[in-house]
């Protein structure tokens, strides 16, 4: 297996939604060339003595697997890779680099698979009575019924850091998440720092994209991964379920967000 490891740097100008853009067509560009095993992409995870490393810190990274040399260098061929390249260079002006190479790290009992999903509902409310609905982790418990606890344990202006326990599937379990806030786009990224079990990553985000003055298009994705346990050994079954509660979760949160939001919006009208 080689794994084709990229790093760029986005400049701060760049629309997250033109970033977003650029990294799915790449993963479609992969994918669908039949000759890329696997892909996935994230924000870089700014450290603060990146601000004054000396050469280029990345914005994001992105990786892809084939299954040999020869695999690599024929999709690396393929002219629809040098157009797409030229293509959003001109649009964005990324920098960037890239290393071939053997799996380096162990990836666990049977290896784990990076997952991305995307759910969306469309809510009867202002985006940004949708975003402060999302941006109020303190709310979670009454807001998503499984959530039992939720604790803020750091807090800026652009960031939130917090532990919940939340009954998954009757199991009481408890992570730690980061969520980082873009108040003037209306996202909420987010990633568990202290997993769950079976969970060997778990990051997405919330978008709260307005249709118009009273409608919003709330979209939340997911980019995860699961890992066996104790109570489930298989890599295939921990998989399975790890993904079942992301697509059951995904609608029962988008519906509870849409309700809330929408009962503060009808609130708001009543009161003018």
């Amino acid at each position: 297996m080689i794994v084709h490891t990229l790093v760029y740097r986005f400049p701060s100008e760049a629309a997250e939604e033109d970033v977003r853009a650029f990294f799915d067509g790449l993963r479609g560009l992969a994918l669908d060339s039949g000759l890329v095993s696997g892909f996935g992409w994230r924000p870089h995870v700014l450290l603060p003595v990146d601000e004054h490393a000396k050469g280029m810190t990345a914005t994001h990274v992105a990786q892809f697997s084939c299954a040999d040399v020869a695999t690599l260098r024929k999709f690396s061929e393929r002219p629809g890779v040098h157009e797409f390249i030229a293509k959003w260079r001109g649009k964005l002006a990324y920098e960037a680099a890239y290393a071939n190479h053997e799996e380096m790290l162990p990836s666990g009992s049977g290896g784990s698979t990076m997952f991305h999903t995307e759910h969306t509902v469309t809510v009867e409310a202002n985006a940004d009575i949708v975003y402060e609905v999302l941006a109020d982790i303190g709310g979670y418990a009454k807001l998503f019924p499984p959530t039992e606890i939720s604790t803020l344990l750091e807090e800026s202006e652009t960031h939130q850091i917090a532990r919940l326990v939340v009954d998954v599937s009757g199991q009481r379990q408890s992570w730690v998440t980061r969520r980082d806030l873009d108040r003037a786009r209306r996202t909420i990224s987010y990633r568990q720092l202290d997993n769950a079990p079976m969970v060997e990553f778990m990051g997405g985000d919330w978008r709260a994209l307005p249709l118009d003055e009273n409608r919003t298009q709330l979209v939340i994705t997911h980019d995860f991964a699961a890992r066996p346990t104790e109570q489930v050994p298989s890599q295939e079954k921990a998989t399975e379920l790890l993904s079942a509660a992301v697509e059951r979760n995904s609608h029962a949160d988008l519906d509870a967000v849409r309700q809330e939001s929408e009962r503060r919006a009808k609130a708001a009208g009543g009161a003018a």
